[in-house]
């Protein structure tokens, strides 16, 4: 078993069977009024887990799905292109989906975040800014924030 609280019993890093109480990881600042627990990421697969807690009006910076990605919903709503998905709802991302509305809406958002390898951030003009994947997370996990990921 794994869990606990950041860089204590925790290992997000962790190979073969694992648990995560996310009850008892602290959260991890990502951007202003966004924050996350990194519950697992694998550098053999590409693929990362997050529990996400999104603000009200805060908004991810446009990105591009480079590789699929799922969510589960478990509090508040996320608003993008495609509409709004409240709590309970599941959510697939294909290869080459496109961001630029995906926010936070009501009281706050949470959900489950299961990425299956890299995501583009990109500009206005699809010009790569950087890439957010399981490195990318894990630096941020270990207090090392690489890029804002929060469009202001």
């Amino acid at each position: 078993m794994s869990y606990g609280a950041v860089n204590e019993e925790h290992d997000p890093a962790v190979r073969g069977a694992m648990l995560a109480d996310t009850n008892r990881i602290d959260w991890v600042t990502l951007g202003e009024g966004v924050k996350f627990k990194l519950l697992r990421y694998c550098d053999v697969t590409g693929d990362w887990v997050l529990y996400v807690q999104l603000q009200p009006g805060v908004k991810f910076a446009r990105h591009k799905h480079i590789t699929p990605a799922e969510f589960f919903i478990t509090k508040g709503t996320l608003k993008f292109e495609r509409g709004e998905a409240g709590a309970g709802v599941y959510g697939y991302e294909q290869i080459g989906e496109i961001h630029e509305e995906a926010a936070g809406e009501g009281e706050g958002t949470e959900f489950l975040y299961i990425g299956h390898g890299p995501v583009s951030y990109i500009d206005k003009d699809d010009n790569l800014q950087f890439i957010g994947d399981g490195e990318f997370f894990k630096q941020a996990w270990e207090g090392n924030l690489p890029q804002n990921i929060v469009e202001r």
